[in-house]
């Protein structure tokens, strides 16, 4: 017993600690960087990543509670109160209203906002290094795109899901070719990934993740823009980009063509009365449905999970037509507005305009805010024609990525790459 009270002894102890500690911590980075590497192509491996870095996460919190809870900057911890109230306004709706069979279901697919909370405050004191937040982001894009190649698959997950993620990933890789251009063979790797996403996209058939494609190309040319020393410049990577998007789009057209055609009959044929049981009808009735809910219950919604009875009960009052066969509102506003009510959407529309105005604000900083602006201007594009934050995947991703993105002022790379890379004799030939 007393040797355990010997000063050496319990120095030892500490370091030891300390150690595990650092290994763990380390471990959750790691993990969540697997996060954008793996969805694509390997789920479920990413969302098993993820659940292992929360747990993890939360054991190094409760073993040092004063070291994680200690400097957190105001943004994160912004963030943190922003996610951790949209989760509680879904959660508090199953005591209101009577418990649907959904409920639970729907509740716990939310419950990754709370778990952001440990997983960034652990990712705060053990920061990714730079180079590994490209190559993750960079591999993601390109797993996805060899994948539907390969396998000719519409992605590992749900094909609305993947393309969404694959287009997103495609913008962001392109904004690390700074990071690589002084290497002449890696800084292809953004260009490979950038066509490789957007082949990953076009390959899912899915049309939302399509519509993301213009507002991703603005921000990533006002990135580029804010950042040039000489602004008539900015038709040099402009005529660049439309290249490369007229190019892949090119060799995805015949996929393209049709879905888009597709989608304008659809349209046509709603509002000219002649059918809605449609991709695009229903999606057209749900909203008009959405409305309605919304009209007759603004403030709370009708609950989470019982968004199907409400609609039941305006089909048999002749308000609206049957979409028992439908699972979502296929619009994350109004998705939130049937469960939650207005609440439910102020909830989601002040975390996501509050990071949108931070990364925006950031710009100037890091190129990781750029990846950050990208990302909610992608997801609120998503949101207009699916459901974003009622899917554990997109959940996974997206709280993945905002931990990446919210850590780029503490994000290091050692010694940077540039230097690295110019000491090695392909840089010098």
């Amino acid at each position: 017993m007393n040797d355990l009270h010997h000063p050496q002894n319990a120095l030892d102890l500490h370091q030891w600690r300390s150690k595990i500690d650092s290994v763990l911590g380390t471990l959750v980075t790691a993990l969540i960087l697997y996060v954008p590497f793996s969805i694509g192509a390997l789920n479920p491996t990413a969302e098993v990543a993820a659940a292992l870095a929360a747990l993890i996460s939360i054991i190094l919190i409760l073993s040092n509670i004063h070291k994680y809870t200690q400097a957190i900057p105001k943004p994160i911890k912004i963030t943190m109160a922003l996610f951790v109230i949209y989760f509680a306004i879904g959660a508090a709706s199953y005591f209101i209203f009577p418990p649907a069979k959904n409920s639970l279901s729907n509740i716990g697919t939310s419950l990754h906002f709370a778990l952001f909370t440990a997983i960034i405050m652990v990712m705060l004191k053990h920061p990714p290094k730079l180079t590994w937040v490209w190559l993750c982001i960079i591999g993601g894009a390109i797993l996805s795109g060899l994948h539907t190649i390969y396998y000719g698959s519409r992605g590992a997950v749900n094909p609305i899901l993947f393309g969404g993620i694959s287009v997103f990933l495609a913008f962001a890789s392109l904004i690390s070719w700074s990071h690589f251009k002084s290497h002449k063979i890696l800084r292809i790797l953004p260009i490979l990934a950038f066509i490789l996403g957007l082949l990953a996209s076009f390959n899912s058939l899915a049309r939302g993740s399509w519509l993301a494609i213009p507002p991703l190309a603005m921000a990533l040319m006002y990135y580029i823009y804010i950042h040039l020393d000489n602004k008539k410049r900015l038709i040099i990577p402009l005529t660049a980009l439309s290249i490369v998007l007229a190019g892949t789009s090119f060799v995805g057209w015949g996929k393209i063509e049709p879905r888009v055609n597709l989608a304008v009959k659809e349209f046509q044929k709603y509002f000219a009365g002649e059918s809605y049981q449609t991709s695009v009808g229903y999606r057209l009735e749900t909203y008009k449905g959405a409305l309605l809910v919304l009209k007759e219950n603004p403030m709370y919604g009708v609950g989470v999970g019982h968004r199907a009875e409400a609609f039941a009960n305006l089909k048999t009052r002749g308000l609206l037509r049957d979409l028992s066969m439908i699972l979502n509102a296929h619009n994350q506003i109004f998705e939130d507005g049937i469960h939650k009510g207005l609440i439910g959407i102020a909830s989601y529309l002040a975390l996501m305009f509050y990071l949108l105005r931070h990364f925006y604000k950031q710009l100037h900083n890091s190129p990781i805010d750029a990846v950050g602006l990208m990302l909610i201007v992608g997801f609120g594009t998503f949101g207009l024609t699916n459901i974003t934050f009622t899917h554990g995947t997109f959940n996974t991703f997206f709280i993945a990525m905002v931990a990446i993105a919210l850590l780029s002022n503490t994000t290091t790379s050692g010694l940077t790459l540039d230097n690295r890379l110019a000491e090695s004799p392909d840089h010098n030939a």
